[in-house]
């Protein structure tokens, strides 16, 4: 699974198979609304937990059933359901993350989740902000985030991993995906832009053009939040 929409569509989808169906949010807390029966008796949160509508009455059952079929879709998506770390040398900390593994002031986590089971992030330390993390992504496999955790840190060398010519490639890739993929996400466009980022600090060259375009459509989507 490569990102939470991914889950969503192949979810809402399910529940339209067992007869439920999914309404545009009533809240901006929420992703989605879910009724059955012409009723609304839940709502997917975007801290992706299932809340029971509290002004209506409905059945414990109804409710198993939806949260199971999250968790079996997840499932299917291919979430990491296998502890990804050593209890002996993993270091637990208050709010349930575990450190898995840190180099260069990069740290690899996770966390458990009663849906996506094992969720992994990358991040960096701040070391002028008492180590905050700062610059965190998120991961629901573990190949991705430890492949992640080892470019981020160093312990991988990028150029070594793909020619020049292969990073152009992939650079442009990349850039028509943020640019005409309409499915994307913010988590998703932050990873491309990520992504990207990345790309140019390799091949500075890149980013020359890209950069000049960003600006303008920086500027267009700022006015655009101001006419709102």
């Amino acid at each position: 699974m490569k990102s939470k929409t991914e889950f969503y569509k192949a979810y809402f989808e399910t529940l339209e198979k067992k007869g439920f169906s999914i309404q545009p949010p009533s809240s901006p807390d929420y992703v989605a609304d879910i009724y059955h029966r012409d009723r609304q008796i839940a709502f997917y949160a975007k801290q992706d937990a299932i809340i029971k509508n509290p002004f209506a009455e409905v059945d414990e059952k109804l409710m198993d059933k939806l949260q199971s079929l999250a968790k079996t879709t997840a499932i299917g998506c291919g979430i990491c359901s296998d502890k990804p770390y050593d209890e002996a040398v993993a270091a637990k900390e208050q709010n349930g993350v575990v450190r898995i593994n840190e180099h260069n002031g990069v740290v690899l986590a996770c966390k458990h989740h009663p849906i996506f089971d094992y969720v992994l992030s990358t991040y960096r330390k701040d070391a002028e902000n008492s180590n905050a993390a700062i610059q965190r992504q998120y991961f629901y496999t573990k190949e991705a985030a430890f492949e992640n955790f080892a470019l981020r840190s160093g312990l991988v060398d990028e150029k070594k991993l793909f020619s020049e010519t292969d990073l152009k490639i992939l650079h442009a890739g990349l850039i028509k995906m943020r640019t005409i993929d309409k499915d994307l996400d913010q988590e998703d466009l932050n990873s491309v832009a990520t992504l990207i980022d990345k790309i140019e600090d390799i091949v500075p060259e890149l980013g020359k053009k890209e950069r000049a375009f960003d600006f303008s459509k920086l500027f267009s989507q700022f006015e655009n939040a101001l006419e709102r």
